[in-house]
């Protein structure tokens, strides 16, 4: 028939939370397979206890997630100005290239301007009136970019 207990099990689990061996003791769970049995998981449980005892602090661990939730918030709302951003140097860089390789597009828009006097003469150049439209077209993507719908 097995045995579930031993005599000396109390006896070494004392000695174990004391953390003092005895010869006798070390010799008896070398022969003693429950007691064996009972050191290694006191051995275990011990090893385990002192890895949760390494645990950061409770209020390191709440300032870090609030730092983090703060990042996280401000990059959601940098987010739509870094588009704006990308959107207003890629017109810049297309109106450009646009001006530089094809000017004559500008050339015969600006003498189409001219032959209607809209304003009185010399009020406008062609560069100031190129501004304005310019100028306009930037205010209605602006216009665009505020009204479209937040996610």
């Amino acid at each position: 028939m097995n045995r579930f207990s031993c005599e000396k099990q109390t006896e070494i689990i004392e000695s174990l939370r004391r953390g003092a061996w005895d010869a006798d003791l070390a010799k008896h769970v070398a022969t003693c397979a429950i007691c064996a049995d009972t050191v290694a998981v006191s051995q275990f449980l011990l090893t385990d206890q002192r890895a949760a005892a390494v645990l950061p602090d409770p209020d390191f661990l709440w300032w870090k997630a609030q730092l983090a939730s703060k990042q996280m918030a401000v990059e959601r709302a940098t987010r739509s100005i870094s588009l704006v951003r990308k959107v207003s140097y890629w017109s810049v860089a297309a109106a450009g290239l646009w001006i530089v390789f094809a000017p004559g597009h500008i050339e015969s828009a600006m003498a189409a301007l001219s032959e209607h006097e809209i304003w009185p003469a010399g009020a406008l150049s062609q560069s100031a009136l190129f501004m304005g439209v310019g100028a306009l077209v930037f205010a209605l993507l602006g216009c665009l970019y505020l009204a479209r719908a937040e996610k």
